[in-house]
């Protein structure tokens, strides 16, 4: 009784084995051509990235943020020490008000921060390049309390 049947089902399995085969054989290729994409953009990702940046900061749309992120840090900053010095005058008038005396140091505090936010968009690599050539490079801390004593 080992006839045709036992030779159909070796027939059977030598397809099925042959179409496994396969299956294994393609899915490595896939795994091999994956990994091989992978490790190509690995590769490359630090020319493609310096590319990338350099679009970016060459765009359009940075260089406009750029140039108006940077008058409005300045005139930010000069509308502050404007405030302090009124806060300023208005303390020393009245060395007793405690309002004014806030306002003022309030004021002193705000300015260190449009500074570091000055700064360090000077700093930046997306927006150095476009700062206008009549705001200066940096602005100093020493600024915001060019006119008092340290309030105490």
């Amino acid at each position: 009784m080992t006839g045709w049947y036992d030779d159909e089902r070796r027939e059977v399995r030598r397809y099925g084995w042959y179409a496994l085969r396969w299956w294994v054989a393609a899915l490595a290729a896939i795994v091999l051509i994956g990994g091989g994409l992978w490790a190509l953009n690995v590769a490359t990702s630090g020319v493609r990235g310096q590319g990338d940046g350099i679009v970016q900061r060459n765009s359009a749309d940075n260089w406009l943020d750029a140039q108006a992120r940077f008058e409005e840090n300045y005139a930010e900053y000069e509308a502050t020490l404007a405030r302090i010095d009124v806060f300023q005058a208005q303390s020393i008038a009245d060395p007793t008000d405690a309002v004014a005396k806030t306002n003022w140091l309030g004021s002193i505090s705000h300015c260190t921060d449009v500074v570091a936010d000055y700064n360090a968009d000077a700093r930046n690599f997306l927006r150095e390049d476009f700062r206008a050539a009549d705001l200066p490079d940096q602005l100093d801390t020493e600024t915001c309390t060019r006119t008092q004593e340290n309030p105490s």
